[in-house]
């Protein structure tokens, strides 16, 4: 896991697809992992980039109030307040990973 911010309050992890080839794993196999990034004090986004085969997906989590389905929303996904999720297809994650951690940090500010 790593911190990003100035306050340290979002926390991600990033699955690489060459992992999932190794060890012969499936996307469900990943089910439930980004919930740990929301067990480090002090954070109050936690995402979960998985790569796959055709691009990737973003698991989004929140505490409080803060919108993650808005966020999602701005990557064409959707979900619950602290719960969401968006899979971007054909784009690569090294090009998406700041954008999506710079619109976190926006969603902090703003909530």
């Amino acid at each position: 896991m790593q911190l990003y911010g100035d306050k340290h309050e979002i926390s991600f992890i990033i699955l690489k697809y060459n992992i999932f080839k190794e060890l012969k794993a499936i996307e469900s196999d990943t089910d439930g992992i980004v919930n740990f990034t929301l067990s480090i004090e002090g954070v109050k986004i936690g995402l979960m980039f998985v790569e796959l085969k055709d691009g990737f997906k973003v698991s989004f989590r929140s505490k409080g109030n803060i919108p993650v389905n808005r966020l999602a929303a701005e990557f064409g996904g959707g979900g619950h307040t602290n719960a969401a999720g968006a899979r971007i297809f054909k784009d690569d994650l090294e090009d998406y990973l700041p954008k999506v951690l710079i619109a976190a940090e926006n969603y902090l500010n703003k909530y």
